[in-house]
């Protein structure tokens, strides 16, 4: 028999948000339990002065691992290389507006179409399959004008992952 105090939903229920309170920000230390949640969330947004981790100073020293400061223990400028943070901002202000952003996606906005696009598109992407191109620079021509947001920008050079607008239309 499991002990009530050990009994609890936290996990469970957080699993159950997702998509719908899709965001978590990390400001300041996050560590142990509360980073186990921040990084359960479907988008990760991290301030530049955040640390990240999975046990604090006192766990760490505990389990004879060596003694560390809370400001040693997961950078968020590491954890946003290391794929942990999907969006690293500069403040608490910037986070808040990301999140906002995020949330807005799924809005639709009404936008004319740019029928210059498609030609614009066939001179960035080369014929032959076996050339290098600057995806980025398709996506920006694809995507209506400041809507593209890429997530996990400092992971993964080889893959570009984020949200953006085409026609006002909202694509993942």
């Amino acid at each position: 028999m499991v002990a009530s105090w050990l009994d609890t939903p936290t996990f469970t229920t957080f699993a159950r948000l997702s998509a719908c309170a899709p965001n978590s920000i990390a400001s300041g230390r996050c560590f142990a339990g509360n980073a186990v949640l921040f990084g359960c969330a479907d988008v990760t947004i991290a301030t530049r002065y955040a640390n990240i981790g999975l046990a604090g100073p006192a766990m760490i020293e505990g389990g004879g691992l060596g003694t560390f400061s809370a400001d040693e223990i997961g950078p968020s400028d590491v954890q946003y290389a290391n794929g942990v943070v999907d969006l690293l901002v500069e403040d608490e202000a910037a986070a808040t507006a990301a999140a906002k952003r995020l949330l807005g996606f799924p809005a639709r906005h009404g936008r004319a179409v740019d029928l210059r696009r498609p030609a614009l598109v066939r001179h960035l992407v080369p014929e032959d399959r076996l050339r290098v191109y600057d995806i980025r620079k398709v996506i920006d021509t694809l995507a209506d004008e400041g809507s593209f947001l890429e997530l996990r920008g400092g992971y993964g050079r080889g893959m570009i992952t984020g949200f953006l607008r085409i026609e006002g239309r909202p694509l993942a």
